[in-house]
């Protein structure tokens, strides 16, 4: 790894707190608390990022007889092709949700059984029917043409964007880092390289004007292999030069990349360190594509005490919705690892007894269409998500779960959603749950005022 991708994969905006003299790291290191659950006021957000749109119509699944029926019977050539047929029989009732829409009941897929769990016992809700708005819109504004419209709808790219900051792609700042920049004005945070943390390439969400994403790998910050591999002198040498201590002199520039370098090496350095002290936690995770990277966000809460952050806001992602094809065959295999993965996380947070401090939920590009191309779905827009901890108001549907038909008022084409709840809505609630007021939550989210009031996800 040469120092190019070295600085680009690590904080370059690690505080004037870090240095990089070793033997003041590990002062910093061992200066702080080894027990980390002396910090009562820490909590955490971790979103799970589903690249591609995952089918919201094959997710939250109409389980009543009428609607199951209607739903099988729009859906029918591509349910042949289950391995595990979607019968009603096999699919899995969310019980306490049935009494707030009338007859509807509803379930989820046979590869989902911990997150049914999760549900029944209070710990996990699903917010219905949530995507990008403006305005509240519905079919007949966008027939005539009156509907106020965000930008560039059923674009990946430019709908992951709007996902993450509210305007599509090119978008500079994400509205987890801005809620981030906002707990360090109010004084609720200290500026901090460990505050928002990614195990993927994407960042956005997690951009603020303070806050710049530091990068986990494979469970552990970017490290150099040539350091790795040396010992004695050239270790020394070498060290010497990727911490950049011989570059106190010259152009400013010069010193300004040096100094970056400097931090960035001495950031991943405490990261490293921090994780291995608290290597006891006897964390245990599916061995997955998104098991491993919520493995990565669980030890990183483990050692947020060296890590020294009240608020952590964590992204990881996986990819894979996009399921034009071939969607029987792909689907049931990424719910079933999104299922794992995330009880396996929440049973975790339990052992470490912060399951109240840390929320996890989901977001993707767009849902999708109802209906059917072939062997896979298009491009929608409206989805259901997940949110689960031990601080929700779990065994609820919040939002909307519209009908499983076509041209109804909140069907923009071929059972694509017209959302009921915004984006901005839903992650208004986890900036609340933060600590932030309405006057903050209405800077970071300034479309709030256009709609009714959102649903209430966490306990009060």
């Amino acid at each position: 790894m040469n120092r190019r991708n070295f600085l680009k994969a690590s904080s370059l905006s690690a505080t004037a707190a870090m240095t990089g003299s070793m033997a003041s790291l590990a002062a910093l290191l061992h200066s702080q608390e080894v027990n980390a659950n002396t910090n009562e006021d820490y909590k955490a957000l971790v979103c799970v990022f589903l690249y591609g749109g995952m089918d919201n119509h094959d997710t939250i699944i109409p389980y009543d007889n009428d609607s199951y029926r209607q739903w099988a019977q729009i859906r029918s050539s591509l349910l042949s092709s289950y391995q595990t047929p979607r019968t009603r029989e096999n699919l899995l009732p969310l019980v306490s949700s049935a009494s707030r829409f009338g007859e509807r009941r509803f379930a989820l897929p046979p590869e989902m059984k911990g997150l049914q769990q999760l549900y029944q016992q209070g710990s996990m809700a699903v917010m219905g029917n949530v995507g990008p708005l403006l305005e509240t819109t519905s079919a007949d504004s966008i027939n005539n043409e009156t509907a106020k419209l965000p930008a560039r709808l059923f674009s990946h790219n430019d709908q992951q964007s709007t996902w993450m900051s509210g305007t599509t792609e090119g978008a500079q700042l994400g509205w987890a880092g801005q809620l981030n920049d906002t707990l360090i004005q109010s004084g609720q945070q200290s500026v901090s390289t460990f505050s928002a943390i990614t195990t993927s390439e994407a960042e956005l969400l997690l951009t603020g004007a303070q806050t710049t994403p530091f990068h986990v790998q494979g469970g552990s910050a970017v490290s150099l292999d040539i350091l790795d591999e040396s010992d004695g002198a050239l270790q020394a040498q070498l060290l010497s030069h990727f911490s950049a201590q011989d570059s106190n002199k010259g152009a400013l520039i010069k010193r300004d990349l040096a100094t970056k370098n400097n931090q960035a090496y001495a950031a991943n350095a405490l990261y490293n360190q921090a994780l291995s002290a608290n290597s006891g936690g006897n964390i245990q995770m599916p061995r997955s594509r998104l098991g491993n990277q919520l493995g990565a966000v669980a030890k990183t809460i483990n050692a947020r005490s060296q890590l020294q952050s009240k608020r952590q806001i964590f992204m990881v992602a996986l990819g894979g919705f996009d399921t034009h094809s071939e969607q029987a065959q792909s689907l049931p295999g990424l719910q079933k690892m999104l299922d794992e993965a995330i009880v396996g996380f929440y049973q975790n947070m339990v052992a470490m007894d912060l399951a109240d401090k840390v929320t996890l939920f989901t977001a993707s590009d767009f849902g999708r269409t109802l209906a059917v191309n072939g062997d896979g779905t298009d491009h929608g827009w409206g989805a259901h998500h997940f949110v689960v901890g031990g601080a929700v108001n779990g065994g609820h549907i919040y939002g909307d779960i519209p009908p499983a038909t076509f041209n109804h008022a909140l069907d923009a084409g071929s059972g694509r959603l017209i959302p009921t709840t915004s984006v901005e809505q839903y992650a208004a609630n986890f900036g609340a749950w933060l600590g932030l007021g309405e006057a903050e939550l209405a800077s970071v989210f300034p479309n709030l005022a256009n709609f009714n009031e959102r649903p209430t996800l966490f306990q009060t």
